[in-house]
Protein backbone atom coordinates (compact mmCIF):
# COMPACT_ATOMS: atom_id res chain seq x y z
CA UNK A 1 0.00 0.00 0.00
CA UNK A 2 1.38 3.41 -0.93
CA UNK A 3 1.27 6.69 0.93
CA UNK A 4 -1.71 7.59 -1.22
CA UNK A 5 -4.05 6.02 1.28
CA UNK A 6 -7.30 7.42 2.50
CA UNK A 7 -5.41 9.36 5.15
CA UNK A 8 -3.48 11.16 2.45
CA UNK A 9 -5.99 11.35 -0.35
CA UNK A 10 -5.20 13.98 -2.97
CA UNK A 11 -6.40 17.32 -1.74
CA UNK A 12 -8.43 19.55 -3.97
CA UNK A 13 -6.30 22.23 -5.55
CA UNK A 14 -6.83 25.63 -3.95
CA UNK A 15 -8.98 28.00 -5.92
CA UNK A 16 -6.94 30.42 -7.94
CA UNK A 17 -7.42 34.08 -8.68
CA UNK A 18 -7.30 37.22 -6.63
CA UNK A 19 -8.35 35.39 -3.46
CA UNK A 20 -5.02 33.56 -3.57
CA UNK A 21 -2.79 36.26 -5.04
CA UNK A 22 -3.75 39.23 -2.85
CA UNK A 23 -2.81 37.64 0.53
CA UNK A 24 0.50 36.39 -0.91
CA UNK A 25 1.27 39.83 -2.31
CA UNK A 26 0.45 41.40 1.05
CA UNK A 27 2.73 38.99 2.92
CA UNK A 28 5.56 39.53 0.45
CA UNK A 29 5.20 43.31 0.57
CA UNK A 30 5.01 43.40 4.37
CA UNK A 31 8.13 41.29 4.81
CA UNK A 32 9.93 43.15 2.04
CA UNK A 33 9.29 46.46 3.80
CA UNK A 34 10.40 45.04 7.17
CA UNK A 35 13.64 43.72 5.70
CA UNK A 36 14.31 46.87 3.67
CA UNK A 37 14.08 48.99 6.83
CA UNK A 38 16.54 46.77 8.73
CA UNK A 39 18.93 45.74 5.95
CA UNK A 40 22.67 45.95 6.64
CA UNK A 41 24.19 48.83 4.62
CA UNK A 42 27.25 46.79 3.68
CA UNK A 43 29.66 44.31 5.20
CA UNK A 44 28.56 43.86 8.80
CA UNK A 45 29.19 42.29 12.18
CA UNK A 46 25.52 42.50 13.17
CA UNK A 47 23.51 39.34 13.88
CA UNK A 48 26.67 37.21 14.04
CA UNK A 49 27.30 38.19 10.43
CA UNK A 50 31.10 38.18 10.50
CA UNK A 51 31.16 35.70 7.60
CA UNK A 52 29.43 38.23 5.36
CA UNK A 53 32.75 39.75 4.26
CA UNK A 54 34.10 36.35 3.25
CA UNK A 55 30.98 35.46 1.27
CA UNK A 56 30.77 38.85 -0.43
CA UNK A 57 34.46 38.84 -1.38
CA UNK A 58 34.37 35.23 -2.59
CA UNK A 59 31.30 36.03 -4.70
CA UNK A 60 32.78 39.20 -6.18
CA UNK A 61 36.13 37.59 -7.05
CA UNK A 62 34.56 34.31 -8.19
CA UNK A 63 36.52 32.70 -5.41
CA UNK A 64 35.99 29.85 -2.96
CA UNK A 65 34.33 30.66 0.37
CA UNK A 66 35.09 28.93 3.66
CA UNK A 67 34.08 25.25 3.92
CA UNK A 68 31.88 23.78 2.64
CA UNK A 69 32.34 26.21 -0.22
CA UNK A 70 28.65 27.07 -0.81
CA UNK A 71 28.92 27.07 -4.63
CA UNK A 72 25.16 27.46 -5.16
CA UNK A 73 25.10 30.51 -2.95
CA UNK A 74 28.14 32.05 -4.64
CA UNK A 75 26.72 31.67 -8.14
CA UNK A 76 23.25 32.98 -7.27
CA UNK A 77 24.68 35.84 -5.20
CA UNK A 78 26.89 36.72 -8.16
CA UNK A 79 23.75 37.35 -10.23
CA UNK A 80 22.55 39.81 -7.58
CA UNK A 81 25.94 41.51 -7.49
CA UNK A 82 25.44 42.38 -11.17
CA UNK A 83 22.38 44.49 -10.30
CA UNK A 84 23.31 48.18 -10.56
CA UNK A 85 22.03 49.10 -7.09
CA UNK A 86 24.27 50.24 -4.26
CA UNK A 87 27.59 48.49 -3.70
CA UNK A 88 28.49 44.80 -3.83
CA UNK A 89 27.78 44.23 -0.15
CA UNK A 90 24.31 45.75 -0.33
CA UNK A 91 23.44 43.68 -3.38
CA UNK A 92 24.50 40.49 -1.59
CA UNK A 93 22.40 41.47 1.40
CA UNK A 94 19.40 42.10 -0.85
CA UNK A 95 19.85 38.54 -2.11
CA UNK A 96 19.37 37.25 1.45
CA UNK A 97 16.24 39.36 1.88
CA UNK A 98 14.73 38.15 -1.40
CA UNK A 99 15.46 34.51 -0.50
CA UNK A 100 13.85 35.04 2.92
CA UNK A 101 10.68 36.54 1.42
CA UNK A 102 10.43 33.65 -1.04
CA UNK A 103 10.91 31.12 1.77
CA UNK A 104 8.08 32.73 3.74
CA UNK A 105 5.85 32.64 0.65
CA UNK A 106 6.63 28.93 0.28
CA UNK A 107 5.37 28.48 3.86
CA UNK A 108 2.20 30.28 2.76
CA UNK A 109 1.78 27.84 -0.14
CA UNK A 110 2.51 24.85 2.09
CA UNK A 111 -0.17 25.74 4.62
CA UNK A 112 -2.65 26.60 1.90
CA UNK A 113 -2.07 23.31 0.14
CA UNK A 114 -2.28 21.25 3.32
CA UNK A 115 -5.55 22.89 4.30
CA UNK A 116 -7.08 22.43 0.85
CA UNK A 117 -10.42 24.27 0.77
CA UNK A 118 -10.82 25.05 4.48
CA UNK A 119 -12.65 28.32 5.12
CA UNK A 120 -9.76 29.95 6.97
CA UNK A 121 -6.89 28.66 4.84
CA UNK A 122 -5.88 32.10 3.52
CA UNK A 123 -5.71 33.62 7.00
CA UNK A 124 -3.86 30.60 8.40
CA UNK A 125 -1.40 30.59 5.51
CA UNK A 126 -0.72 34.34 5.78
CA UNK A 127 -0.19 34.18 9.54
CA UNK A 128 2.17 31.21 9.17
CA UNK A 129 4.22 33.06 6.55
CA UNK A 130 4.38 36.21 8.66
CA UNK A 131 5.21 34.16 11.75
CA UNK A 132 8.37 32.77 10.16
CA UNK A 133 9.22 35.97 8.33
CA UNK A 134 9.07 38.01 11.55
CA UNK A 135 10.73 35.40 13.78
CA UNK A 136 13.90 37.00 15.20
CA UNK A 137 16.22 34.16 14.19
CA UNK A 138 14.91 34.10 10.63
CA UNK A 139 14.71 37.90 10.30
CA UNK A 140 18.25 38.39 11.64
CA UNK A 141 19.70 36.33 8.77
CA UNK A 142 17.47 37.93 6.13
CA UNK A 143 19.16 41.32 6.53
CA UNK A 144 22.82 40.25 6.25
CA UNK A 145 24.82 38.47 3.56
CA UNK A 146 24.61 34.85 4.72
CA UNK A 147 23.66 31.41 3.39
CA UNK A 148 20.84 30.65 5.82
CA UNK A 149 17.97 32.44 4.07
CA UNK A 150 18.76 30.61 0.84
CA UNK A 151 18.95 27.34 2.79
CA UNK A 152 15.51 28.04 4.25
CA UNK A 153 14.15 28.68 0.75
CA UNK A 154 15.51 25.38 -0.54
CA UNK A 155 14.10 23.44 2.42
CA UNK A 156 10.69 25.09 1.98
CA UNK A 157 10.76 24.15 -1.72
CA UNK A 158 11.59 20.54 -0.89
CA UNK A 159 8.69 20.42 1.57
CA UNK A 160 6.44 21.65 -1.25
CA UNK A 161 7.83 18.89 -3.48
CA UNK A 162 6.98 16.33 -0.80
CA UNK A 163 3.40 17.60 -0.47
CA UNK A 164 3.08 17.60 -4.25
CA UNK A 165 4.24 13.98 -4.43
CA UNK A 166 1.80 12.93 -1.72
CA UNK A 167 -1.26 14.76 -3.04
CA UNK A 168 -0.78 14.46 -6.79
CA UNK A 169 -3.06 11.74 -8.19
CA UNK A 170 -0.83 11.20 -11.23
CA UNK A 171 2.93 11.30 -11.77
CA UNK A 172 4.33 14.78 -12.31
CA UNK A 173 5.27 15.75 -15.87
CA UNK A 174 8.88 14.78 -16.65
CA UNK A 175 10.12 18.38 -16.72
CA UNK A 176 8.60 19.02 -13.29
CA UNK A 177 10.20 15.92 -11.79
CA UNK A 178 13.58 16.78 -13.34
CA UNK A 179 13.40 20.37 -12.17
CA UNK A 180 12.59 19.28 -8.63
CA UNK A 181 15.49 16.82 -8.59
CA UNK A 182 17.93 19.42 -9.95
CA UNK A 183 16.78 21.91 -7.30
CA UNK A 184 17.44 19.29 -4.61
CA UNK A 185 20.98 18.93 -5.94
CA UNK A 186 21.45 22.70 -5.91
CA UNK A 187 20.13 22.81 -2.35
CA UNK A 188 22.87 20.42 -1.27
CA UNK A 189 25.33 22.73 -3.03
CA UNK A 190 24.27 25.54 -0.72
CA UNK A 191 24.26 23.92 2.71
CA UNK A 192 24.67 20.33 3.85
CA UNK A 193 21.90 20.69 6.47
CA UNK A 194 19.42 20.46 3.58
CA UNK A 195 20.25 16.75 3.41
CA UNK A 196 17.46 15.67 5.79
CA UNK A 197 14.76 17.29 3.64
CA UNK A 198 16.43 15.95 0.48
CA UNK A 199 16.40 12.38 1.80
CA UNK A 200 12.77 12.74 2.90
CA UNK A 201 11.80 13.95 -0.58
CA UNK A 202 13.62 11.04 -2.22
CA UNK A 203 11.98 8.46 0.06
CA UNK A 204 8.49 9.92 -0.41
CA UNK A 205 9.04 10.03 -4.17
CA UNK A 206 9.87 6.33 -4.07
CA UNK A 207 6.86 5.36 -1.97
CA UNK A 208 4.44 7.45 -4.02
CA UNK A 209 5.57 6.02 -7.36
CA UNK A 210 4.10 2.95 -9.02
CA UNK A 211 5.99 -0.15 -7.96
CA UNK A 212 6.70 -1.29 -11.51
CA UNK A 213 8.14 2.13 -12.42
CA UNK A 214 9.90 2.82 -9.14
CA UNK A 215 13.44 1.74 -10.03
CA UNK A 216 13.50 3.68 -13.30
CA UNK A 217 11.95 6.79 -11.75
CA UNK A 218 14.38 6.84 -8.84
CA UNK A 219 17.34 6.34 -11.17
CA UNK A 220 16.22 9.34 -13.22
CA UNK A 221 15.75 11.48 -10.15
CA UNK A 222 19.12 10.45 -8.78
CA UNK A 223 20.63 11.43 -12.13
CA UNK A 224 19.05 14.89 -12.02
CA UNK A 225 20.04 15.38 -8.39
CA UNK A 226 23.56 14.52 -9.52
CA UNK A 227 23.31 17.12 -12.27
CA UNK A 228 22.35 19.69 -9.65
CA UNK A 229 25.32 18.61 -7.55
CA UNK A 230 27.61 19.41 -10.46
CA UNK A 231 27.52 22.93 -9.06
CA UNK A 232 30.40 21.72 -6.88
CA UNK A 233 32.57 21.67 -9.99
CA UNK A 234 32.70 25.44 -9.54
CA UNK A 235 35.13 24.92 -6.66
CA UNK A 236 38.00 23.17 -8.51
CA UNK A 237 37.41 25.16 -11.69
CA UNK A 238 37.74 28.50 -9.90
CA UNK A 239 40.44 27.33 -7.48
CA UNK A 240 42.70 26.62 -10.44
CA UNK A 241 42.59 30.33 -11.30
CA UNK A 242 43.89 31.19 -7.79
CA UNK A 243 41.36 33.88 -6.83
CA UNK A 244 42.35 35.87 -3.73
CA UNK A 245 39.68 34.13 -1.63
CA UNK A 246 40.47 30.47 -2.20
CA UNK A 247 39.83 28.37 0.90
CA UNK A 248 41.48 24.96 0.66
CA UNK A 249 42.63 25.57 -2.94
CA UNK A 250 40.33 22.70 -4.04
CA UNK A 251 41.83 22.29 -7.52
CA UNK A 252 42.83 18.71 -6.63
CA UNK A 253 41.06 15.93 -4.78
CA UNK A 254 42.70 16.46 -1.39
CA UNK A 255 41.84 20.17 -1.36
CA UNK A 256 38.35 19.50 -2.71
CA UNK A 257 37.61 16.94 0.01
CA UNK A 258 39.05 19.22 2.70
CA UNK A 259 36.65 21.88 1.50
CA UNK A 260 33.36 20.03 0.88
CA UNK A 261 33.69 17.79 3.95
CA UNK A 262 34.10 20.82 6.19
CA UNK A 263 37.27 19.35 7.65
CA UNK A 264 38.14 22.38 9.85
CA UNK A 265 34.74 22.12 11.52
CA UNK A 266 34.40 18.35 11.92
CA UNK A 267 35.15 18.42 15.63
CA UNK A 268 32.37 20.99 16.12
CA UNK A 269 29.61 18.83 14.61
CA UNK A 270 28.13 16.80 17.48
CA UNK A 271 31.06 18.07 19.53
CA UNK A 272 29.14 19.73 22.35
CA UNK A 273 30.37 18.37 25.70
CA UNK A 274 27.75 16.17 27.33
CA UNK A 275 27.63 18.32 30.45
CA UNK A 276 26.42 21.25 28.32
CA UNK A 277 23.64 19.41 26.49
CA UNK A 278 20.93 20.10 29.08
CA UNK A 279 21.70 23.82 29.05
CA UNK A 280 21.68 23.91 25.25
CA UNK A 281 18.30 22.11 25.11
CA UNK A 282 16.86 24.59 27.61
CA UNK A 283 18.25 27.45 25.53
CA UNK A 284 16.68 25.94 22.39
CA UNK A 285 13.29 25.79 24.10
CA UNK A 286 13.64 29.42 25.16
CA UNK A 287 14.58 30.38 21.61
CA UNK A 288 11.48 28.67 20.24
CA UNK A 289 9.28 30.74 22.53
CA UNK A 290 11.23 33.84 21.55
CA UNK A 291 10.55 33.19 17.87
CA UNK A 292 6.78 32.84 18.07
CA UNK A 293 5.63 33.78 21.57
CA UNK A 294 3.52 31.60 23.82
CA UNK A 295 0.48 31.92 21.55
CA UNK A 296 2.50 30.79 18.55
CA UNK A 297 3.97 27.93 20.58
CA UNK A 298 0.48 26.75 21.52
CA UNK A 299 -0.85 27.02 17.97
CA UNK A 300 2.18 25.17 16.62
CA UNK A 301 1.74 22.30 19.06
CA UNK A 302 -1.97 22.17 18.19
CA UNK A 303 -1.14 22.02 14.50
CA UNK A 304 1.47 19.30 15.03
CA UNK A 305 -0.87 17.10 17.05
CA UNK A 306 -4.19 17.69 15.29
CA UNK A 307 -3.83 19.91 12.21
CA UNK A 308 -4.36 18.93 8.55
CA UNK A 309 -6.38 15.78 9.14
CA UNK A 310 -5.88 14.65 5.53
CA UNK A 311 -2.10 14.95 5.68
CA UNK A 312 -1.04 13.66 9.08
CA UNK A 313 1.83 11.61 7.71
CA UNK A 314 3.33 14.68 6.08
CA UNK A 315 3.02 16.56 9.37
CA UNK A 316 4.89 13.85 11.25
CA UNK A 317 7.45 13.58 8.45
CA UNK A 318 8.08 17.32 8.78
CA UNK A 319 8.45 16.78 12.53
CA UNK A 320 11.22 14.29 11.84
CA UNK A 321 13.03 16.79 9.59
CA UNK A 322 12.62 19.52 12.23
CA UNK A 323 13.93 17.21 14.95
CA UNK A 324 17.03 16.31 12.95
CA UNK A 325 17.78 19.99 12.32
CA UNK A 326 17.30 20.72 16.02
CA UNK A 327 19.59 17.87 17.11
CA UNK A 328 22.33 19.07 14.76
CA UNK A 329 21.99 22.66 16.01
CA UNK A 330 21.99 21.65 19.66
CA UNK A 331 25.03 19.38 19.30
CA UNK A 332 27.05 21.81 17.16
CA UNK A 333 29.69 23.24 19.47
CA UNK A 334 29.63 26.96 18.59
CA UNK A 335 27.84 29.92 20.11
CA UNK A 336 26.12 30.85 16.85
CA UNK A 337 24.71 27.40 16.06
CA UNK A 338 21.23 28.85 16.59
CA UNK A 339 21.24 29.67 12.85
CA UNK A 340 20.97 25.93 12.19
CA UNK A 341 17.57 26.02 13.92
CA UNK A 342 16.02 28.06 11.11
CA UNK A 343 14.68 24.95 9.27
CA UNK A 344 13.02 23.89 12.55
CA UNK A 345 11.46 27.35 12.90
CA UNK A 346 10.22 27.21 9.32
CA UNK A 347 8.49 23.87 9.85
CA UNK A 348 7.06 25.04 13.17
CA UNK A 349 5.54 28.03 11.35
CA UNK A 350 3.72 25.57 9.07
CA UNK A 351 2.28 23.90 12.16
CA UNK A 352 1.20 27.32 13.46
CA UNK A 353 -0.84 27.76 10.29
CA UNK A 354 -2.44 24.35 10.74
CA UNK A 355 -3.20 25.02 14.41
CA UNK A 356 -4.65 28.45 13.64
CA UNK A 357 -7.04 26.91 11.13
CA UNK A 358 -8.35 24.57 13.82
CA UNK A 359 -8.65 27.41 16.32
CA UNK A 360 -10.49 29.74 13.92
CA UNK A 361 -12.93 27.02 12.92
CA UNK A 362 -13.66 26.36 16.59
CA UNK A 363 -14.06 30.07 17.34
CA UNK A 364 -16.36 30.55 14.34
CA UNK A 365 -18.86 28.19 15.92
CA UNK A 366 -19.25 30.52 18.91
CA UNK A 367 -20.44 33.57 16.98
CA UNK A 368 -20.39 34.70 13.31
CA UNK A 369 -18.11 37.63 14.19
CA UNK A 370 -15.83 35.76 16.59
CA UNK A 371 -13.39 34.45 13.97
CA UNK A 372 -13.07 37.80 12.12
CA UNK A 373 -12.47 39.51 15.46
CA UNK A 374 -9.79 36.95 16.34
CA UNK A 375 -8.18 37.52 12.93
CA UNK A 376 -8.11 41.27 13.54
CA UNK A 377 -6.54 40.64 16.94
CA UNK A 378 -3.87 38.47 15.34
CA UNK A 379 -3.10 41.21 12.83
CA UNK A 380 -2.58 43.69 15.66
CA UNK A 381 -0.41 41.17 17.52
CA UNK A 382 1.78 40.60 14.45
CA UNK A 383 2.24 44.34 13.98
CA UNK A 384 3.19 44.71 17.64
CA UNK A 385 5.67 41.82 17.37
CA UNK A 386 7.23 43.31 14.25
CA UNK A 387 7.72 46.65 15.97
CA UNK A 388 9.17 45.03 19.11
CA UNK A 389 11.45 42.60 17.25
CA UNK A 390 12.85 45.07 14.70
CA UNK A 391 15.33 46.71 17.12
CA UNK A 392 16.73 43.29 18.04
CA UNK A 393 17.64 42.40 14.46
CA UNK A 394 18.10 45.83 12.88
CA UNK A 395 21.42 45.88 11.03
CA UNK A 396 20.78 49.12 9.14
CA UNK A 397 22.86 51.24 11.51
CA UNK A 398 25.70 48.78 12.04
CA UNK A 399 28.75 50.39 10.45
CA UNK A 400 31.35 48.91 12.79
CA UNK A 401 32.89 46.58 10.20
CA UNK A 402 32.80 49.34 7.58
CA UNK A 403 34.50 51.87 9.86
CA UNK A 404 37.07 49.30 11.00
CA UNK A 405 38.06 48.15 7.50
CA UNK A 406 38.17 51.60 5.93
CA UNK A 407 40.21 52.99 8.81
CA UNK A 408 42.72 50.14 8.57
CA UNK A 409 43.19 50.60 4.85
CA UNK A 410 43.37 54.39 5.16
CA UNK A 411 46.00 54.35 7.93
CA UNK A 412 48.22 51.51 6.71
CA UNK A 413 51.68 52.65 5.50
CA UNK A 414 52.60 52.24 1.86
CA UNK A 415 53.41 48.62 0.90
CA UNK A 416 52.63 47.39 4.41
CA UNK A 417 51.95 43.78 5.30
CA UNK A 418 48.65 43.86 7.19
CA UNK A 419 48.26 40.87 9.51
CA UNK A 420 44.86 39.80 10.84
CA UNK A 421 44.15 36.89 13.15
CA UNK A 422 40.37 36.27 13.29
CA UNK A 423 37.26 36.16 11.10
CA UNK A 424 36.02 39.39 12.64
CA UNK A 425 38.95 41.50 11.47
CA UNK A 426 39.85 39.51 8.34
CA UNK A 427 36.64 39.34 6.33
CA UNK A 428 35.81 43.07 6.17
CA UNK A 429 39.35 43.68 4.93
CA UNK A 430 38.91 41.02 2.24
CA UNK A 431 35.77 42.78 1.07
CA UNK A 432 37.43 46.15 0.63
CA UNK A 433 40.87 44.92 -0.44
CA UNK A 434 39.93 42.03 -2.74
CA UNK A 435 36.34 42.68 -3.85
CA UNK A 436 36.60 46.47 -4.17
CA UNK A 437 40.30 46.56 -5.03
CA UNK A 438 41.27 49.15 -2.44
CA UNK A 439 44.92 49.63 -1.44
CA UNK A 440 46.48 47.19 -3.94
CA UNK A 441 49.92 48.11 -2.57
CA UNK A 442 49.13 46.26 0.68
CA UNK A 443 49.40 42.55 1.40
CA UNK A 444 46.67 41.26 3.73
CA UNK A 445 47.76 38.09 5.53
CA UNK A 446 45.73 35.94 7.94
CA UNK A 447 48.14 34.63 10.55
CA UNK A 448 46.29 31.40 11.56
CA UNK A 449 45.94 30.39 7.89
CA UNK A 450 49.70 30.53 7.30
CA UNK A 451 49.97 27.01 8.74
CA UNK A 452 48.16 25.68 5.65
CA UNK A 453 50.18 24.91 2.51
CA UNK A 454 47.26 25.85 0.28
CA UNK A 455 47.07 29.32 1.80
CA UNK A 456 50.77 30.05 1.33
CA UNK A 457 50.63 28.75 -2.26
CA UNK A 458 47.74 31.05 -3.03
CA UNK A 459 49.42 34.05 -1.41
CA UNK A 460 52.38 33.62 -3.74
CA UNK A 461 50.05 34.01 -6.72
CA UNK A 462 47.94 36.81 -5.27
CA UNK A 463 50.98 38.82 -4.09
CA UNK A 464 53.83 38.05 -6.53
CA UNK A 465 55.97 40.81 -4.96
CA UNK A 466 55.65 39.32 -1.49
CA UNK A 467 58.43 36.86 -0.68
CA UNK A 468 57.11 33.81 1.17
CA UNK A 469 59.83 31.32 2.20
CA UNK A 470 59.48 27.64 1.44
CA UNK A 471 60.19 26.78 5.09
CA UNK A 472 60.07 28.52 8.46
CA UNK A 473 62.35 27.86 11.41
CA UNK A 474 59.97 29.49 13.89
CA UNK A 475 56.59 30.95 12.97
CA UNK A 476 55.56 31.58 9.39
CA UNK A 477 54.80 35.20 10.20
CA UNK A 478 58.32 35.76 11.53
CA UNK A 479 59.76 34.09 8.45
CA UNK A 480 57.71 36.33 6.13
CA UNK A 481 58.68 39.42 8.10
CA UNK A 482 62.36 38.47 7.85
CA UNK A 483 62.06 37.86 4.11
CA UNK A 484 60.37 41.24 3.52
CA UNK A 485 62.37 43.55 5.81
CA UNK A 486 61.65 46.67 3.78
CA UNK A 487 57.89 46.31 4.22
CA UNK A 488 56.19 47.52 7.43
CA UNK A 489 54.36 44.87 9.45
CA UNK A 490 50.99 45.99 10.84
CA UNK A 491 48.61 44.04 13.07
CA UNK A 492 44.86 44.55 13.11
CA UNK A 493 42.48 44.35 16.04
CA UNK A 494 38.73 44.59 15.60
CA UNK A 495 38.23 44.93 19.36
CA UNK A 496 40.87 47.59 20.09
CA UNK A 497 40.44 51.35 20.01
CA UNK A 498 43.20 51.51 17.43
CA UNK A 499 42.37 49.19 14.57
CA UNK A 500 45.95 49.03 13.31
CA UNK A 501 49.30 48.83 15.10
CA UNK A 502 52.48 48.92 13.00
CA UNK A 503 55.97 47.85 13.99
Amino acid sequence: MTIRSAALAPAAMPTRGLAAIIPMAFVGAALGCAYACTLAPGVTWANDGADSGDLIAATATLGVAHPTGYPTYLLLARLFQLIPLGDLALRSTIFSAVAAVLAALCVYLLVRRLLAEQAWQEVAAAVAALAIGLAPGFWSQAVIAEVYSLNALFIALMLLFIVHAIQQPAPAPPWVARSQAAIVGLALGNHVTAAAAAIAWFVVSAICSRREERARLLARRALWVGLGLLVYLYLPLRAGAHPPVNWGDPHDWSGFWWQVSGQPYRDLAFGLPTNLIYGRVAAWAALLVQQFGWLGLGLGCLGLLYGAADARRFVWLSAGIAALAAVFAIAYNTNDSYAYLIPTYLIFAVWIGLGLDLALRAIARLHPLAAPAATAGLAILLIWRAVSIAPQVDASHDRRAIVYATSVLASAPQNAIVVSDSDLDTFPLWHYHYALGQRPDLAVIVDPLLDFDWYRRNLRVVYPNLHIPQAASSSWLDAIAAANRRRPICHTSAAADRALECE
